[in-house]
């Protein structure tokens, strides 16, 4: 049996001071894990494969002989237009000379080549690092090697162009100096600017904060956790992890509080006040977490290990953005009690308006021609949709590499001069006794410009295959799938090249089967909900939409705008869970505002009170989400920012058309017949049942 009102409102009144400490004690706990997932996060080449991928096994035995170490290889690269004179060749010289005594981490470099062309020459030396996370050895071996390499060109003259490239430089060009610290000041300074313009109150906007920073603190902490007993957290994922609890908790404090606030007018006693409010949003509230948890969670199923990682990361920032939202937020407001709200101090009978005028007249406009509306909404968003053609995906790893870095302009310079295949070539690791075999058949194989003996490695002979054809391209993948089925599965094929090849082909089989689960769990969680098949089929059709449109669009932007190098294939999936999760949140917050307002004035009015409602708090919550990603776009990496970025241009779509727009249209197109199999919600008349009747429905208005 549940308490009566003012039991409920006691037990919170008890409770608000023992829930502020008992948060404070635990973010005080908390911190130092929470600082050690920085330290804990994979970006090795097995953290986005397969266990069972080939590569993956290749790349574990060369972990394994490398004690836990991780080697990356820095390249300098010489070149000059018109051909390499003698001077440059000594210049050249000189800097491998100088590179090979700076000694400690950084390799005894290999033999200078020279391009056939004689336009390039290079070099190559390897620097080890305890771990894939210690970005620094490789930030302080690139910036020692180039500081050698550049000195000793200055004696060749004007003209010689030197450059840095390799993975030592790429990890070295993305990697973020105290990231995890700058991201979440830049995420939280986009929130309270956006919540001082939605409260205008000195004290109001900091509140939500205090709350998504506890939250921060608990889902880094669990997450450190879940990293330790094994579970794979790229730095991708760590990325996410703060906008993801910051954006999604700043929505749940606006619904919140704004619910809070409308209460506030009705009940003389705060304590009341929030009981009436969490009775109102909590369900609402409950039931988009666990639709946005579930979808994470379907993750899961994916077999990229650091798919598979987000599943949880995704779900433990959700769960903890709810807790802390539900009930530390909660708890400070009736400690501040109505001085929360100063200077606009909302208080019993006095008159108030809760709806956004703006998304009221959208409202009213919307419900003159709700037919029309919905067709060209839905023409616009189909044409934005045509934006996937300039989609295309790119594994080379200089692809992940901001602007024309020298780590960039370097492997470019290697791909124009010297063989397709020098710059990534494929490791092959074969028993003993079947290596010469092994190699005959590799030579055999069309697309395969050398084969070239290496040391032994974990009981297997290595050979490295150098293709002739771009180790990253198009041609790559039938070349590596016929050397693959020529040797044999006794026979690893590893190497760059395989792991980008191992990654698109897990993605591949990732997204047939994660994407119509997610869609499938969204739709069950939604009809549970609103108990109605049609309304769950039309959100969900709506939020497909949004999601091909809003990635069309961002497509053109990254190739056309902001000069990206394609894709890397696993970027869908990521962007596809968030935009449907996120924008199922939104579906939610309105979908079920309109069936509480529906079940006193009707469908159509209720349509129009339920957007005007809760247009705002949409409005609000999806700048939130959008200022978050949008601070993760600032990040060097091109994966995360064309997640960041993709989540922005879909939570501004989504919020802006789709939900305030598209459904509230479509849902009055198809009428009462929207909640099938159901009747939809009773509508008792205001006189009878005891509802107080909404101001901008009129007596009679119950159509």
């Amino acid at each position: 049996m549940s308490p009566a009102p003012d039991q409920f409102g006691k037990m919170l009144r008890r409770l608000r001071w023992p829930v502020v400490i008992a948060w404070v004690i635990l973010v005080v706990l908390l911190y130092g894990a929470a600082s050690s997932l920085s330290a804990r996060t994979n970006n090795d080449a097995s953290a986005y494969l397969p266990s069972s991928a080939q590569s993956t096994r290749v790349v574990v035995l060369q972990q394994n002989a490398a004690h836990g170490t991780v080697v990356d290889q820095a390249t300098v690269v010489f070149t000059r237009t018109r051909g390499l004179t003698a001077a440059d060749l000594a210049a050249a010289t000189s800097a491998r000379s100088a590179v090979a005594r700076l000694g400690g981490r950084i390799s005894q470099p290999g033999p200078l080549q020279r391009s056939a062309d004689g336009q390039a020459a290079e070099f190559t030396a390897s620097v080890t690092s305890r771990t894939a996370t210690e970005n620094s050895v490789d930030i302080s071996a690139v910036r020692s090697i180039t500081q050698a390499a550049g000195t000793a060109a200055k004696r060749a003259g004007p003209g010689l162009r030197t450059y840095v490239t390799g993975s030592a430089a790429v990890t070295a060009a993305t990697a973020v100096s105290s990231g995890d610290t700058t991201l979440l000041l830049r995420a939280l300074l986009i929130v309270a600017i956006i919540l001082l313009l939605v409260y205008r109150s000195p004290v109001l906007w900091l509140l939500p904060l205090l709350g998504a920073l506890g939250a921060d603190v608990l889902a880094k902490a669990a997450t450190a956790g879940l990293a330790g007993a094994g579970l794979t957290v790229s730095t991708l994922s760590s990325s996410i992890l703060t906008g993801l609890v910051i954006g999604a908790g700043s929505d749940y404090a606006l619904l919140l509080i704004h619910r809070y606030r409308e209460e506030l007018r009705q009940h003389e006693r705060t304590e009341e006040a929030m009981a009436a409010a969490l009775r109102r949003t909590l369900p609402v509230l409950l039931a988009s977490a666990a639709t946005v948890t579930i979808g994470m969670l379907c993750l899961l199923a994916a077999r990229s290990a650091s798919l598979h990682g987000l599943g949880p990361v995704g779900a433990v920032s959700i769960v903890s953005a709810l807790l802390a939202e539900v009930t530390f937020l909660p708890a400070i407001l009736l400690v501040l009690g109505r001085a929360a709200f100063w200077p606009r101090v909302p208080r019993p009978g006095q008159p108030g308006r809760e709806d956004s005028r703006v998304w009221s007249a959208v409202g009213r406009r919307v419900s003159a021609r709700p037919a029309w509306v919905t067709a060209i909404t839905v023409v616009l968003l189909g044409a934005a949709c045509a934006g996937l053609a300039s989609l295309y995906t790119n594994g080379s790893p200089t692809a992940n590499v901001k602007g024309h870095d020298a780590a960039v302009t370097g492997q470019q310079v290697l791909a124009e001069h010297f063989p397709s295949g020098l710059t990534a070539p494929l490791t092959v690791l074969a028993r003993p006794g079947a290596v010469r075999t092994a190699a005959a058949t590799a030579r055999a194989t069309p697309g395969v410009a050398a084969v070239s003996p290496s040391g032994p490695l974990a009981g297997y002979d290595t050979l490295t295959v150098d293709l002739s054809v771009p180790p990253y391209g198009r041609q790559a993948g039938p070349v590596l799938r016929d050397l693959r089925g020529r040797l044999g599965p006794d026979v690893l094929v590893g190497g760059d090249p395989a792991v980008q090849y191992d990654i698109t082909q897990a993605a591949q089989r990732d997204d047939a089967v994660v994407i119509p689960l997610v869609l499938v769990v969204i739709l069950v969680v939604i009809a549970l909900l609103l108990r109605a098949v049609v309304a769950s089929l039309v959100l969900v059709a709506a939020t497909a939409l949004s999601f091909g449109a809003s990635f069309g669009l961002v497509s053109l932007l990254w190739r056309y705008g902001l000069g990206y190098q394609g894709i890397n294939a696993q970027i869908p999936l990521y962007i596809f869970v968030f935009l449907v999760s996120l924008g199922v949140d939104y579906n939610i917050f309105l979908s079920a505002r309109i069936r509480e307002e529906a079940a006193v004035a009707g469908l159509r009015p209720g349509v129009r009170r339920g957007l005007g409602l809760t247009g705002g708090v949409i409005t609000a919550a999806g700048l939130i989400m959008a200022g978050c990603f949008g601070a993760i776009t600032l990040i060097p990496t091109v994966a995360v920012a064309e997640v960041g970025s993709a989540v922005v241009v879909g939570v501004l779509v989504d919020t802006l058309l789709v939900r305030t727009v598209l459904v509230p249209a479509a849902l009055l197109t198809i009428g009462d017949r929207i909640w099938w199999p159901g009747s939809g919600p009773r509508r008792p008349h205001p006189a009878v049942s005891g509802e107080r009747l909404p101001a901008t429905v009129k007596e009679g208005d119950h159509r």
